[in-house]
């Protein structure tokens, strides 16, 4: 879960925000959502740049440069001295304590000899004059620190905050402030954004030591043995259990592996100005209010023509289902009308499986699976959006079929699975469309299309989109936990939505036809691929409140409309 506030806030303020965040509607500064933080589903305000033009900008992703650059233009260019930065950083986390641990009283914060530590010495102040008994450890030489954190230890001290100093390799002293003081909550300001090499010596000693005492961990910024600018865990790292960060969430905050380290992800704003945030930004999460200005919109006097006609070209012999389901998922999401085009023996199958869609019967080999692209020519007069791939086989009729759709359909397309899968190594056959297609492809799908091995694209799926994208000039849904959609142009962003109970056959054939849906009615790709997945992940974590395993991809469709609703009540408040 990831939480906003301003460091300014009343406390008023955030007890309105907590409400709303536990209560899974309504807006605080509370932001949830089920994405391995946590569950529930109060939506956030704060700063947010939603751009109506061609690209949707909405919560700003950093890496460790990207935020070096906006703390460095805040100071440097408009004049806001760098401890103001550090007091307000400090606040924040200190409001986060206080709010999120209220029964904390014995508190030990760890500090680094750099600017993470320099926001531990101040948050070590601020608790200490709030009358909880903060003990404060420096792992380093006082007198090798420089600028703001050399002046916040020297406040900290003359404020009469207990400190230890750690110079070498012994942590008794640590060991004893946690078992025999004892410490009830741990701070993390060791390290912040900075690890970029694995934890040794006495540093992943004290990871070992804390993470094994079972303590609650807050991490100031990013949790030491993680590195900002990545998703990776590059080997020893302390777990924390909340992670106050500073103006902008970071890479490691919102994918995983790293995130599920992270724990409750807060965000303090500490004074840098959105433009500095977002200048040179690439990397963006959707947010409800954002997400809900994307809902295509259906005027009291419209009828069916005016929302479109998808075609779902796709099934073969005993995977019917993924049609149907993609179908029904089409029709709630709005599209007007749903043609599902499968080989012959599939029609009696889906016929009776999604009763608001039509059925169109291609000829199928011996096999059951399409033939070819005879008769999908004709339909394509007479539809608005194609997607393609569920069920459908990777034979000589499937290419054949998918070679024909290329050349003849120029309109909106959306292709999943097979579909994808008949691209293996070749995603430029897509590049140079009219429309940029939408791609929706699992890792293995995804290793496939650009012709490496599944563990390296689960190592870097952020990386892999984004290749893909500019490869096949489309839009690529990389599916997972913590989706990537990424534009030919570079820009990507992160779903929040969505949790374990899609890890079921069949989810992506809902997703295929929510994204189809929203084509098909005149929804550009890009905002039909971050609505989709908004509405398909917000479903799933609906029916996690039902079903206590996985959801059954069939009941995800109906769930699609209690997702879409929550975003209209959204756009309303």
């Amino acid at each position: 879960m990831v939480r906003r506030w301003s460091a300014s806030e009343t406390e008023a303020d955030q007890k309105a925000g907590a409400e709303g965040s536990e209560s899974g509607h309504g807006y605080g500064y509370g932001y949830g959502h089920g994405y391995g933080y946590g569950h529930g589903n109060g939506y956030g305000h704060g700063c947010r740049a939603y751009n109506s033009s061609q690209e949707e900008a909405m919560l700003p992703i950093l890496d460790n440069e990207g935020i070096r650059e906006a703390d460095r233009s805040t100071i440097e260019d408009l004049g806001v001295p760098g401890i103001v930065l550090m007091e307000n950083a400090a606040t924040g986390v200190v409001d986060a304590i206080r709010e999120s641990f209220p029964e904390a009283r014995q508190i030990l914060i760890l500090c680094g000899p750099g600017n993470n530590g320099g926001d531990g010495f101040a948050a070590a102040r601020h608790l200490h004059n709030g009358g909880l008994d903060a003990h404060l450890c420096l792992i380093g030489d006082p007198n090798r620190l420089g600028g703001d954190a050399a002046t916040n230890f020297g406040l900290a001290s003359a404020f009469g905050v207990p400190i230890a100093v750690i110079e070498g390799d012994d942590l008794s002293t640590i060991e004893a402030l946690i078992d025999d003081w004892p410490a009830d909550l741990v701070v993390d300001a060791l390290l912040g954004t900075g690890s970029d090499r694995p934890l040794a010596g006495r540093y992943a000693s004290l990871v070992e030591m804390v993470e094994s005492s079972g303590l609650p961990v807050v991490a100031v910024d990013v949790p030491t043995g993680l590195n900002g600018s990545s998703a990776d865990v590059p080997g020893a790292h302390l777990p924390a259990d909340q992670t106050v960060t500073f103006a902008a969430l970071k890479t490691c905050h919102v994918l995983p592996p790293a995130c599920t380290a992270c724990g409750e992800v807060a965000l303090v704003d500490i004074g840098i100005p959105p433009a500095a945030l977002e200048a040179g930004c690439s990397l963006w999460l959707t947010e409800a209010e954002d997400i809900a200005l994307m809902l295509p919109q259906r005027m009291p006097d419209a009828h069916k023509g005016r929302f479109g006609h998808l075609l779902i070209a796709a099934g073969a012999s005993g995977r019917g289902g993924a049609v149907a389901m993609a179908a029904r998922s089409a029709v709630v999401v709005g599209s007007g009308l749903v043609t599902m085009a499968v080989p012959e023996p599939v029609v009696p199958v889906v016929d009776g499986a999604c009763l608001e869609a039509m059925t169109h019967g291609l000829p199928a080999d011996k096999a059951g699976a399409v033939a070819g692209f005879d008769g999908l020519d004709e339909l394509l007069e007479r539809v608005s959006a194609v997607a393609a791939g569920p069920g459908l086989g990777t034979g000589r009729g499937a290419s054949e079929m998918l070679a024909g759709l290329l050349h003849t359909w120029n309109g909106p397309l959306l292709l999943d699975a097979d579909a994808i899968n008949l691209l293996a190594g070749d995603p430029e056959k897509l590049a140079g469309r009219a429309t940029p297609p939408v791609l929706t492809p699992h890792p293995g799908e995804l290793a496939r299309l650009l012709g490496e091995a599944t563990p390296d694209i689960v190592t870097d799926r952020l990386g892999a989109a984004r290749e893909a994208a500019r490869r096949a000039g489309a839009i690529v849904v990389a599916k997972g936990y913590g989706t990537v959609i990424a534009e030919p142009g570079g820009q990507a962003w992160i779903n929040p939505t969505g949790d374990v109970g899609l890890a079921s056959g069949g989810s992506g054939d809902v997703l295929t036809g929510t994204i189809g849906g929203l084509l098909a009615q005149g929804v550009e790709p890009l905002r039909a691929a971050l609505v989709g997945c908004w509405l398909h992940g917000r479903a799933g974590e609906i029916g996690g409140e039902i079903y206590p395993a996985a959801v059954p991809a069939g009941e995800l469709s109906g769930l699609l409309a209690d997702a879409w609703r929550e975003l209209e009540d959204a756009d309303e408040d």
